[in-house]
């Protein structure tokens, strides 16, 4: 049901990563976990305008033609059986050079479009790092289509190998700007010639390994073409530390924004629970 790929093309992606900062897995979820989630996702929107309970971590975001969701695998069982799968964190581990792997969470991307067939709000070009109370090169975001995802319905771009050329952390409009560098025009950028989007058609189970530094966005979805849904998951590697810098928060996640965490430290315990490798994760605890 997930995926499993040889060590040539692990060794092919892990080249083509490191170069450009991103890449694509084709298949890596099968369709039957597809199907689960889907459904799953479909059931949790139903809350979006339910109350928040004191302590609960699923949350809601919405704007025209688009909804997130963050934190199922806290409250979702299905959810947390996908994402603690080893299998699932294997090629991310691998790609990114990491010997541990921790789960830190999940975030689903629901565009839908707006009414009457126009084109929904989509995502601004930005880096996740500068969001992250954590900082490393080995803070890996893999992301996975749900449904089809294309130039109509809000297929995700990069930034061609921007994981090597950020000068700073960049802020966003959502952000605190103290200390943080203005996002530069990369529409602009690319307009002139200076910089060059890479981009990919994804089907259902296809994914996207991309790195923490890597600038990128998505063009709203159009409407007319169906819904996009994509869940994307953040991990936790060997060299990833605490450094929350302004503007960057835990996203609402118990274990950072409640954190006595040192400046410095790595994070352990229930709330970044150890998947990969799968021996050392069967023998780690909830507060290992």
């Amino acid at each position: 049901m997930i995926k499993q790929y040889s060590d040539e093309e692990i060794a092919e992606f892990k080249a083509f990563y490191e170069e450009h900062g991103v890449v694509r897995l084709p298949g890596l979820v099968g369709p039957a976990w597809v199907e689960r989630i889907l459904a799953t996702i479909d059931e949790v929107s139903k809350l979006s305008d339910a109350p928040r309970a004191e302590g609960q971590s699923l949350n809601f975001g919405k704007a025209e033609g688009r909804m997130t969701i963050r934190h199922m695998w806290r409250e979702i069982d299905t959810i947390r059986e996908f994402m603690l799968q080893s299998a699932l964190a294997e090629p991310l581990a691998r790609v990114i050079g990491s010997k541990q792997l921790r789960f830190w969470f999940d975030l689903t991307f629901i565009h839908n479009g707006a009414p009457d067939g126009e084109t929904g709000a989509g995502t601004g070009w930005h880096h996740d790092v500068a969001a992250f109370a954590f900082k490393g090169d080995q803070l890996g975001s893999l992301w996975m289509a749900m449904t089809p995802s294309s130039a109509e319905r809000s297929r995700l771009m990069f930034i061609d190998k921007s994981h090597k050329t950020a000068q700073g952390l960049y802020a966003t409009d959502l952000m605190k700007t103290q200390g943080l560098m203005a996002t530069p025009d990369f529409d602009a950028l690319v307009r002139e010639g200076k910089e060059n989007i890479i981009t990919w058609d994804c089907e259902p189970g296809d994914a996207i390994i991309l790195h923490p530094y890597v600038i990128h966005g998505a063009s709203g979805n159009k409407g007319n073409f169906g819904r996009r849904v994509a869940i994307t998951t953040r991990w936790i590697g060997d060299d990833v530390r605490f450094y929350p810098t302004p503007g960057a928060t835990g996203s609402g996640t118990v274990g950072v924004d409640t954190s006595t965490m040192p400046i410095g430290a790595k994070p352990r315990g229930e709330f970044f629970p150890l998947v990969w490798p799968p021996e050392e994760a069967a023998k780690t605890g909830p507060r290992d």
